[in-house]
């Protein structure tokens, strides 16, 4: 991707049309990165459903939770939830889990 905008610390999870992006608390680049998703977008012609989407925050950007959630035009998810049946938490799951 283009270093200047994103640099090496972004991880994603995908599956066909299930996506997991991991970022840094940082709202100059995660700005840069709606940015990124919506040229994909327009270049592409396919269109991703924001308002399906869910945001998860730790630490501090818990605190600016909602100014991420304004940015990504998405909802504030909450733990545990599902991805692929699998079942994800901020916390080392149990085998009952």
């Amino acid at each position: 991707m283009v270093p200047h905008l994103v640099d090496e610390r972004l991880l994603v999870l995908q599956y066909v049309d299930d996506t997991i992006i991991f970022m840094n608390n940082d709202l100059e680049r995660d700005k840069n990165m709606k940015l990124l998703l919506c040229a994909f977008e327009k270049l592409s012609g396919l269109k991703i459903n924001f308002h399906k989407s869910e945001l998860f925050c730790y630490g501090a950007a818990k605190a600016i939770q909602n100014e991420y959630a304004q940015i990504f035009g998405c909802n504030v998810g909450s733990f545990p939830f599902t991805y692929l049946g699998i079942p994800m938490y901020h916390r080392k799951l149990l085998n009952k889990d």
